[in-house]
């Protein structure tokens, strides 16, 4: 029998076809897994100071999950001005899937400060990560000129992607 059958297509041509359709499929598969591992985790630089000497910090922090499944922030701990603390209230968040929380971190005791920059440093699908902003003239929570965005705490907010 010839390798072209009439009107057929030839056992080589199929078995070059299998060959290359499996790899395709595989690589194919691994997309989701990579794309669940880019969650963007942001400081916004919206933050306030509450009272007393030495002082706790509120931060606005934004996680944009756009995968199918939900995710977990854990929040390992906060720098301010080069100094760091734990533990960051609350500990995590779970973010629902297609889904931007918008949450607000608290964590002290720092040192009095209205200027400077702030690092969160997370822990997002087993990976550590940090988001930093700098900030100006943090306004008080409470009393003279308290301009706070972040007057309630705890505070999130989810808004469907």
């Amino acid at each position: 029998m010839s390798e072209t059958e009439q009107g057929g297509v030839s056992r080589r041509t199929v078995t070059k076809a299998m060959a290359w359709a499996v790899p395709a499929v595989a690589v194919a598969s691994t997309v989701p897994i990579a794309a669940a591992s880019e969650v963007p985790v942001t400081l916004t630089g919206v933050g306030c100071k509450e009272p007393g000497n030495p002082k706790y910090y509120r931060f606005q922090v934004v996680i944009t999950n756009d995968n199918n499944s939900p995710v977990t922030v854990y929040f390992d701990s906060f720098t301010v001005n080069g100094v760091n603390k734990t533990p960051v209230d609350p500990t995590s968040t779970t973010v629902p899937a297609f889904t931007r929380r918008t949450i607000t971190v608290r964590a002290g005791t720092f040192a009095d400060s209205a200027n400077g920059t702030a690092t969160l440093f997370y822990t997002l699908n087993g990976m550590s990560d940090e988001a930093s902003t700098g900030f100006n003239d943090l306004p008080p929570t409470t009393g003279q000129g308290a301009g706070c965005l972040l007057q309630d705490f705890p505070y999130q907010v989810d808004v469907p992607l």
